[in-house]
């Protein structure tokens, strides 16, 4: 039995006993099972969609880190505030040992630009473009298992890292931080740069930033989200949690990171940027096991959206969120859902 101290902060010794998941560095070495897709899966409620750990795929917070803000929260929220928006707006570096899958042979690099900053990515292929946006902490080889049938399909296809994430510059903020706005921006610029998309295909945040891209204006075709993230304010709860401070730092956070983006966090909502993008036509897949984002958003995201299409898999487990990256029924059924290059090909013609 784990003991705490009442009126003090945790315990070492309490916090060493606690379970904590696995830190994975890899997602080449998940065991990846295939399952047939499904139209309907068992959700789970609001409050049992994500945990405090997730995946167990980002580090866990050290003891040091969570005593010092349990001090901060008590004595001085303000400064606990200012690095509690840092951290938020830091990356983990996740699974940078992933590579491209075999049979994927080197792109031509290719750059972009948006308000001075440099975005690095790569270009396969010839004919209308398909682009790949990576998730938080990601980089371009995470969806580079599209590339190989879309070229098959007759597409150009482009991957390429988001702001302060692999081999991207940072935006405004210091080297190693980026917010989902910046990340929009780059993705608009990607596009703007390198022509109208045909599709776009994007995990987790990546997701929330093509949204934004495309109420700026950007042509992005045809949407496939692979689990994208849910509102904001939940995830604020999380990270409070995870790092161990209370509502003064929290209400902290939140209005440092709105003067941050310029905006209020309820603006942030999928369900609120799709409607000013105009709802592309969009496909949506997602595991209700998911730990890191929440099926339910997904599920309130597909109600909203005239038109769309969502896709539940089942039994991804507590790994959902990555596996879903290697998972060949959820694969194909976005490649069917992006079709042939020679069908919109012909239709144009």
């Amino acid at each position: 039995m784990t003991s705490r101290r009442l009126g003090g902060p945790p315990s070492k010794a309490a916090e060493r006993s606690a379970p904590r998941a696995p830190y994975l560095t890899s997602i080449d070495s998940l065991d990846v099972t295939e399952r047939e897709k499904t139209d309907s899966a068992p959700t789970k409620d609001a409050g049992a969609a994500l945990d405090v750990e997730g995946s167990g795929v980002q580090p866990p917070v050290s003891d040091r880190i969570r005593r010092a803000f349990w001090w901060l929260e008590r004595f001085a929220p303000a400064i606990g505030a200012r690095w509690a928006v840092e951290l938020w707006c830091t990356p983990p570096v996740i699974e940078s040992s992933l590579r491209m899958p075999p049979g994927v042979p080197p792109g031509e690099p290719l750059e972009a630009h948006w308000d001075g900053h440099r975005i690095a990515g790569e270009s396969w292929g010839e004919g209308p473009t398909v682009y790949l946006v990576h998730g938080w902490g990601g980089q371009r080889t995470h969806l580079g298992i599209f590339i190989k049938p879309l070229l098959q399909a007759g597409y150009r296809v482009i991957a390429f890292d988001l702001p302060s994430h692999n081999e991207s510059a940072p935006g405004a903020l210091a080297p190693g931080r980026t917010t989902l706005i910046e990340c929009a921006h780059a993705v608009a610029a990607v596009i703007k740069e390198h022509g109208p998309a045909h599709a776009v295909v994007a995990h987790s945040l990546g997701s929330n930033a093509t949204t934004f891209a495309a109420s700026y204006g950007a042509s992005v075709g045809r949407l496939v989200y692979l689990a994208p993230m849910g509102d904001f304010p939940l995830y604020l709860d999380l990270f409070a949690a995870r790092h161990g401070f209370g509502p003064r730092i929290r209400a902290g956070l939140q209005r440092q990171l709105e003067r941050r983006i310029g905006m209020v966090l309820a603006d942030t909502e999928l369900v609120r940027v799709g409607a000013k993008a105009g709802h592309p036509p969009l496909l949506l897949i997602h595991d209700p096991d998911d730990p890191d984002t929440p099926y339910t958003s997904s599920e309130r995201l597909a109600d909203s959206w005239p038109g769309s299409r969502f896709i539940a898999t089942k039994g991804l487990g507590r790994l959902a969120h990555f596996r879903l990256l290697r998972h060949r029924p959820a694969i194909n059924a976005g490649l069917e859902f992006i079709g042939p290059a020679s069908e919109q090909q012909t239709a144009e013609a």
